[in-house]
C-alpha cells in the first residue's frame, strides 16, 4: 500500500512538475510580474508548458536524438534552467521604472472568491463523480492514440504515421499507407509523462492527463472573460457566470467529460489552446506590447502540431476576427498602423519565420498534404457534414447556455454596430461593455463556430458538423455570462445602484433565470451519467493482450507474422494493439458485419478468416497475409476453429479464446 502510495504521489508531482514549471519560468522570465495576476499566471503555466514540451521533443526528434528519459531531461534542463536563473537574477524594466499592473482586475470580494472556490469544487467533483465509472481504459479513440503513445517510448523516436491495408482484390497487403488522423502533438506530452514515472498507458493515466487538461481550460475561460471585461463594471460577474455555464453546468457534455473517458484528445487539447491563443494576443493587442506575440506564436504551432481540426477551426476564428476589425474600427488607416507596429518587435518576424519553416520543412505536421487538406477543405462530401440543424445544436451545447450565448452574441452585435455608425445615445457610450480588441475576438470566436456548424458549406468546411459544433460551448459561455448580467444592468441605476423597474420584476427576472439555466445544466449532468461499470470484459481483453506480446510478440515482429482478431463481440478490442505497438493494422480485426455490406469494395479476408476458416478464401487470406494467431469471443467464434485440425488453442479465459495456426 504505501509502494503504490508513494508511486502515484510521484507521478502526480512529476506530472504537475512537467505541467507548470516550464510554463512559469518562461512568463516569469519573457514578461514582468505586475503583467500577470498569480492565478493568470498559474493558468497560463499549462499550455505554455505543454507546448514547450512539444516543441522540444520534435526538435530533438528531427536532430536524430533518440527520446530517452535522459536525453529528454538533459535537453529540458537546458531550456529550463537558464528560464529559472533568469527569473531570479533579472528583473523585467518598463519604460518610467515602474510597470503598471492591470493585475487588480482579479481581487475579487470575499463572497465573489468563495463562491469561485465553491464552483471550482462542484466542477472537479462533478467530473470526478462521472470518470469514477468511466475512466477505465475501454475507449476505442482512447486505444488508438495509446497505441502511438506506446510506439514513441518503445523505439525512443516520433513515429510515422502510416498503416497496411489489405487489397480487396489480390487479398494481399499493400504498400504502408499515410494517416492524416493523427498528429504528433496529441502523443508527445502523455509519451514523455510515461518515460518520466514508467506508468502503463494500460491504465487511469491517460485520462487522469486529460482531466487535469479539461480543468485548466475551464480556468483559462474564467481569466479570459474576466479580460475582456476588464474595464466593465459588472466584469466580475460575467467571469463567475461564465465558470458557472463552462464548470458545474453541463459539466459531463461533450466538451467537458465525456471527451475525457472517450480519449477526444485532440479536441481537449484545442479548447486548451485556443483561448489561451485569443488571450495572448488580446493581450498583446490592448497593451501594445509585441513581447505578449511571443507565446501566442508558441502556442499556434503547437495548435498546427497537435489537431488539424482545431487548427482549422482557430484559423476561421481569426479571419472572421480580422473581418470584424475592419467592419468595427473607427481609426481608418491609422488603427491599422497600431497593430502593423507590433511586428517591428526584433522578436517577432523571426520567431514568425521559424514557426512557419518548421511547419513546411523540420517537421511537417501528418496532415499536411494535398489529399488530407483536400478532404477537409471544399464542399461537404456527407450528410454529416452539411451542419447541425439548428435545434439539434442548441440541445448539444446546453439550451440555457445556447438560448443565453446566442442572444449576447446578436446583442453585442447589435450594440458593436450601432457604436461603429455613432447611434449610440452618450449615456451608452459610457457603458461600453467590452473594447474593440476584446469585441472583435469574441464575435469573431461565436460568428466563426456557429457558421461552421450550421452553415459549413458556405465556408467550405468538409468535416463532421457535430464535432465542430462541441467548440461552440466557450464562447457561449462567455457571451451567456455577458448578457445576463447587461440585462441585469438595465434594472439598475448606476448612479446610486437602485432599481429602475419595480422589484417584483427584477426578482421574477432572476428567478427565471436562476430555474432555467440551472434545470437544463444540472439535467443534462443526470443523464449523462453512467452505471458502475463493466470492467470485467476489458481486463480479460488486457490479459490475452499481455498473454500473446509476450507468447510471440517478438516473432510476429521479427518475422512479419499477424493476428487477426474480432471487432463484434471482444470488449475493449483497440487495445490489444497496444501490447504489441507493432504497425497500427495489426492485429488485423474483423469489422462491424454492416460494414462489409454498405461498402461491397472493401477486403472481406477479415470477415472469412474468422466467419468461416474452412473455405478457400479464408485459407488464402491466411496464407497471404502470413497470419498466425487468431483471437475470438469463445461463444461466439470458437467453435469452427476447435473443430478444425488447421488451429489449435492456447489460450481461454470466461470470454476469450487464442487460438495459432499449425
Amino acid at each position: 500500500m504505501n509502494e503504490f502510495l508513494t508511486q502515484q504521489l510521484l507521478f502526480l508531482a512529476i506530472t504537475f512538475g512537467l505541467l507548470i514549471i516550464p510554463g512559469w519560468f518562461f512568463l516569469s522570465t519573457l514578461f514582468h510580474r505586475n503583467q500577470f495576476a498569480p492565478i493568470e499566471k498559474f493558468v497560463l503555466s499549462v499550455p505554455i508548458s505543454f507546448s514547450l514540451i512539444t516543441l522540444t521533443v520534435i526538435i530533438i526528434n528531427a536532430l536524430g536524438i533518440a527520446l530517452t528519459k535522459e536525453n529528454i531531461l538533459i535537453t529540458l534542463g537546458v531550456i529550463i534552467i537558464p528560464l529559472i536563473i533568469t527569473s531570479i537574477f533579472v528583473k523585467q524594466k518598463c519604460a518610467g521604472g515602474t510597470c503598471p499592473s492591470t493585475t487588480t482586475i482579479f481581487n475579487f470580494s470575499k463572497k465573489q472568491t468563495v463562491l469561485i472556490v465553491i464552483l471550482v469544487i462542484f466542477t472537479i467533483t462533478a467530473k470526478g463523480i462521472f470518470l469514477t465509472n468511466t475512466i477505465f481504459p475501454t475507449a476505442t479513440d482512447l486505444g488508438h492514440h495509446m497505441f502511438w503513445v506506446e510506439k514513441i517510448t518503445t523505439e525512443q523516436k516520433l513515429p510515422t504515421y502510416e498503416k497496411i491495408r489489405i487489397d480487396p482484390i489480390t487479398n494481399t497487403f499493400n504498400e504502408p499507407e499515410h494517416i492524416a488522423d493523427f498528429i504528433v502533438g496529441e502523443h508527445i506530452i502523455f509519451a514523455v509523462i510515461k518515460t518520466f514515472t514508467g506508468q502503463s498507458v494500460v491504465s487511469t493515466f491517460p485520462s487522469l492527463i486529460l482531466f487535469i487538461i479539461n480543468i485548466f481550460t475551464v480556468l483559462i475561460l474564467f481569466i479570459l472573460s474576466r479580460r475582456f471585461f476588464s474595464s466593465y463594471r459588472y466584469g466580475a460577474e460575467i467571469a463567475i457566470l461564465t465558470l458557472l455555464f463552462i464548470g458545474p453546468l453541463w459539466t459531463i457534455s461533450g466538451a467537458g467529460a465525456k471527451f475525457i473517458s472517450g480519449g477526444v484528445i485532440g479536441n481537449l487539447l484545442g479548447n486548451l489552446l485556443i483561448p489561451t491563443i485569443l488571450y495572448f494576443t488580446y493581450r498583446a493587442f490592448t497593451t501594445k506590447k509585441a513581447t505578449l506575440l511571443v507565446p501566442a506564436i508558441i502556442l499556434v504551432t503547437t495548435l498546427a502540431y497537435t489537431h488539424h481540426l482545431s487548427a482549422l477551426i482557430f484559423g476561421y476564428i481569426f479571419i472572421f476576427s480580422i473581418l470584424g476589425f475592419i467592419i468595427l474600427q473607427k481609426d481608418g488607416w491609422n488603427g491599422y498602423k497600431k497593430l502593423f507596429a507590433l511586428l517591428k518587435n526584433p522578436y517577432i518576424l523571426p520567431l514568425l519565420f521559424i514557426a512557419v519553416m518548421s511547419l513546411i520543412v523540420l517537421a511537417p505536421p501528418s496532415y499536411l498534404d494535398r489529399e488530407a487538406i483536400s478532404s477537409s477543405i471544399g464542399a461537404p462530401s456527407k450528410s454529416t457534414r452539411t451542419g447541425v440543424p439548428f435545434q439539434q445544436l442548441m440541445y448539444m451545447l446546453g439550451e440555457a447556455r445556447f438560448i443565453f450565448g446566442f442572444i449576447g452574441l446578436l446583442i453585442l452585435s447589435a450594440f458593436s454596430l450601432l457604436k461603429r455608425f455613432n447611434k449610440l445615445p452618450p449615456s451608452s457610450k459610457k457603458n461600453t461593455p467590452t473594447n474593440i480588441y476584446a469585441t472583435i475576438f469574441l464575435l469573431g470566436w461565436g460568428w466563426a463556430l456557429m457558421s461552421m456548424s450550421l452553415v459549413p458549406q458556405f465556408l467550405k468546411v468538409n468535416i463532421i458538423s457535430t464535432r465542430i459544433a462541441t467548440y461552440g460551448a466557450f464562447p457561449l459561455a462567455i457571451l451567456s455570462g455577458f448578457v445576463i448580467m447587461w440585462i441585469i444592468s438595465i434594472f439598475i441605476y448606476h448612479k446610486n445602484k437602485s432599481l429602475i423597474a419595480p422589484q417584483f420584476m427584477f426578482m421574477l427576472f432572476l428567478f427565471i433565470i436562476i430555474t432555467v439555466t440551472f434545470t437544463s445544466g444540472l439535467r443534462d449532468n443526470a443523464t449523462s451519467l453512467n452505471s458502475a461499470p463493466k470492467t470485467n470484459k476489458a481486463l480479460q481483453t488486457f490479459h490475452v493482450g499481455k498473454y500473446a506480446n509476450d507468447k510471440f510478440g517478438d516473432k510476429a515482429r521479427n518475422n512479419n507474422l499477424w493476428m487477426v482478431k474480432d471487432h463484434n463481440y471482444i470488449t475493449s478490442d483497440t487495445w490489444i494493439k497496444v501490447f504489441f505497438a507493432n504497425d497500427y493494422s495489426f492485429p488485423l480485426s474483423r469489422s462491424y458485419f454492416k460494414r462489409y455490406e454498405t461498402h461491397p469494395d472493401r477486403e472481406i479476408c477479415t470477415r472469412e478468416m474468422i466467419s468461416a476458416p474452412k473455405t478457400a478464401l479464408a485459407k488464402e487470406c491466411f496464407n497471404n497475409l502470413n497470419v498466425h494467431a487468431i483471437l475470438v469471443n469463445t461463444n461466439e467464434d470458437a467453435g469452427q476453429f476447435n473443430s478444425s485440425a488447421d488451429f489449435y488453442r492456447i489460450y481461454q479465459n470466461n470470454e476469450l479464446s487464442l487460438f495459432i495456426r499449425k
